[in-house]
């Protein structure tokens, strides 16, 4: 009988799809040797349809905003609650929330074998028995250095970005990028609070050389109904909505437009390079480190000076310098994070 994996995240407009679209990545290794639990509130703009579509179970709380010190505890109880009910004590819960704070952890890990973490933020302390952060960081020595217990395992870097499989699948197809650029693919995440996609469609609507600009939004965009209108009226923009086949348009495209968070690693799989925005301050110090390593162009804040530097980057790529950038996508990803972090959670 196979042990059973909990793992408690969240997905709507507030959060974004990145944590979920990860949880459910990596799900769907752990689920040949494990029972998976999704544990989820029902959040506005969520993606709890996409567990049942992978055939996952789904158990539902009650999500209490703002998290205050009495709602987290509210929260960790009714975690434990279900633990309880549909696990053991050999289960194992793992938990991808920026929300959920140690005391959460703390609270919850006596209900379970082991407590796994996924996380992006290195300044967040926590109480776990593995810790996960996929990310490049332009100091990973110091990672969590003094915040997490010594005897932590600890998985950094991305030799353990977590991708789903259609990203492994088409790598095989990929061959190294080069010039010219025909294709550009947008995207910003699920949610864009910021609205960074329609301010770069604004930027970009005058480029006469690009045949094809793939623009994709989450149904959770607040502004998508204006984005689909943009789109409309331009006739080498393409909307697409709440795609599953990211992988196949990553695949099509020759250079990607984007924020600096999940979807960086898959564009590193496939070897396409990209123009990174900061949407967050948790992708700040990614931005940084995937520019150091020349796998794409960071340039930060979304500000009145965008429109030329992009419009400049755009006309002055080197071939050489593009292909080489391809390159070190490729080989800083290579999409096996997850076959490594599963094997990993077995011998736990």
């Amino acid at each position: 009988m196979k042990d059973t994996i909990f793992i408690r995240v969240e997905s709507g407009e507030d959060v974004g799809y990145g944590h979920i679209i990860r949880c459910m990545a990596l799900a769907n290794y752990l689920k040949i040797h494990f029972k998976i639990i999704f544990i989820t509130s029902n959040s506005t703009g969520n993606l709890n349809s996409l567990i049942k579509k992978n055939n996952f179970r789904r158990i539902s709380l009650m999500r209490l905003i703002p998290l205050s010190h009495s709602n987290i505890i509210n929260d960790a109880q009714q975690t434990i609650k279900i633990i309880k009910k549909f696990g053991n004590e050999k289960s194992l819960l793992l938990v991808d929330s920026y929300n959920l704070p140690i005391r959460w952890e703390s609270l919850v890990k006596p209900y379970v074998r082991k407590l796994i973490v996924i996380d992006d933020l290195i300044s967040r302390k926590h109480n776990c028995d593995l810790i996960i952060d996929q990310n490049l960081h332009t100091d990973m020595k110091k990672l969590y250095q003094n915040l997490i217990p010594n005897s932590c395992v600890k998985l950094f870097g991305p030799d353990y970005a977590i991708l789903r499989k259609q990203f492994f699948i088409q790598r095989k197809h990929m061959k190294v990028r080069s010039l010219p650029i025909q294709k550009i693919l947008i995207s910003f995440g699920g949610s864009d609070k910021k609205d960074y996609t329609l301010s770069i469609l604004n930027l970009i609507e005058c480029l006469e050389k690009i045949k094809k600009i793939y623009v994709v939004v989450g149904s959770a965009s607040s502004n998508k109904d204006k984005i689909r209108y943009f789109c409309k009226n331009h006739s080498q923009f393409e909307y697409i909505e709440q795609t599953e086949n990211m992988a196949k348009l990553m695949r099509n495209a020759d250079l990607a437009i984007g924020s600096g968070g999940t979807t960086t690693w898959e564009r590193c799989c496939l070897g396409l390079p990209s123009i990174i925005f900061v949407t967050s301050i948790d992708q700040k110090d990614i931005a940084n480190a995937v520019s150091r390593y020349n796998c794409g162009i960071n340039l930060g804040k979304l500000n009145k000076s965008s429109k030329l530097v992009l419009s400049k980057i755009l006309s002055s790529f080197n071939k050489k310098e593009f292909e080489i950038m391809s390159k070190n996508c490729m080989n800083l990803v290579d999409g096996k994070g997850a076959i490594r972090i599963t094997n990993v959670i077995r011998k736990l």
